[in-house]
């Protein structure tokens, strides 16, 4: 009996899982996640069509365009090889560290004389299964200076008070709340006397309700840095905010945002988001989001989106879960790294679909920024 090991299904599962590992060579962070995009990708499409091919796996496997150039390198330089290249040689064995609380086994790593008769046994990695070439998902938060700190600080209190909508300790003029009889004596003297209008006086709303949805997601990990700062800032801002960090699921933060200062703050928080990526689901976090905490939500509270917009899942998700949450807060504000640079333009899916729902559209840049908070115009 023939060994099925060497039929043509098992040679292009090893020619498929040799590309994935080729591509994470290029420094491409692939997780678990992607690789079962891609492998559901590769079985919906014709492999034989070599353009649909390339494009499928540039929408499943890069998360930034750096990482599609990469993506782009190695599917020309892989799939040029023979159908008889299927396992790639490997040398130098070495440990490779994996996320927390998991043993990490060991795996070659690519030697100088790839593809030259090396004898070493070849590697496969099964698709859909935890591989040991996979990236580790630590987050590493470099410590911004004190200067970047402190200006993010004072943008945070500038949004805090123009999210405001709950109460504070001073009163100011307002048509409804008690009677201003200073104001209102005031006022009577213009009238020979007579108390015809009375002035009242509220509360001045001086207090926001922040709840803030970072994306930690391998996309958005040359920007973490900076985003940390800025919900570090938003969170210090107010004693009424939540902070949530998601990539595929939702994980509650603010208790390490809150305990420390910023620095341990960061070095907590890095330990706490420590793990596999697996792509952006920002439409099935934003509906995990409102099913666990949507009742915490009220009209006072601001919504406080940090992300880039790309997102594996259904883009109209997003717009829809945004849609469910605008109805339950004040108002919705999305945060993305690109904001203010040239000639940006709101063309990713989940940020393209979301725009009907967002109040405002910041970038990083606005809150360090000495002048008001301004607004991008899509």
């Amino acid at each position: 009996m023939a060994d099925p090991s060497d039929g043509p299904r098992e040679r292009l599962r090893r020619r498929l899982t040799g590309f994935v590992d080729l591509v994470r060579s290029h420094g491409v962070p692939v997780g678990v996640g992607a690789e079962v995009d891609w492998a559901r990708a590769t079985s919906a499409i014709d492999l034989l069509d070599r353009d649909g091919f390339r494009a499928a796996s540039v929408a499943t496997l890069a998360k930034s365009p750096d990482d599609a150039r990469a993506v782009l390198a190695a599917f020309d330089r892989y799939w040029s090889l023979p159908d008889a290249a299927v396992e790639l040689p490997w040398a130098e064995p070495e440990t490779t560290p994996l996320a927390p609380r998991r043993r990490a086994p060991t795996r070659p790593r690519p030697g100088p004389d790839v593809g030259k008769g090396d004898p070493s046994p070849p590697v496969a990695i099964p698709l859909g299964t935890y591989s040991a070439s996979a990236p580790s998902a630590a987050h590493p938060l470099v410590p911004l200076t004190e200067r970047e700190v402190r200006a993010l600080r004072r943008g945070a209190r500038r949004f805090r008070r123009e999210m405001a909508t709950y109460p504070g300790r001073r009163r100011a003029g307002s048509p409804r709340g008690g009677v201003d009889l200073r104001d209102t004596v005031r006022e009577s003297v213009r009238h020979g006397g007579e108390w015809i209008d009375l002035r009242h006086r509220a509360p001045r709303p001086s207090r926001a309700e922040l709840v803030v949805l970072w994306d930690v997601s391998g996309s958005m990990r040359e920007h973490e840095s900076r985003l940390f700062g800025l919900v570090h800032a938003l969170e210090s801002s107010s004693r009424r905010s939540r902070v949530f960090a998601f990539s595929t699921r939702v994980e509650e933060i603010t208790a390490e945002v809150r305990r420390f200062g910023y620095r341990r703050a960061a070095e907590a928080v890095a330990r706490r988001i420590d793990r596999t990526d697996g792509g952006t689901r920002i439409g099935r976090s934003l509906h995990e989001f409102s099913e666990r905490y949507g009742r915490s939500l009220g009209r006072g509270t601001t919504l406080v989106v940090l992300s880039d917009g790309w997102d594996l899942g259904e883009a109209d998700l997003v717009g829809d879960e945004l849609a469910r949450i605008a109805r339950r807060v004040h108002r919705i504000v999305w945060v993305t790294p690109y904001t203010r640079r040239p000639g940006f333009q709101a063309r990713v899916g989940a940020l393209r679909s979301s725009l009907d729902q967002i109040d405002r559209l910041l970038g990083p840049e606005d809150f360090e920024s000495p002048w008001p908070l301004r607004p991008f115009r899509p």
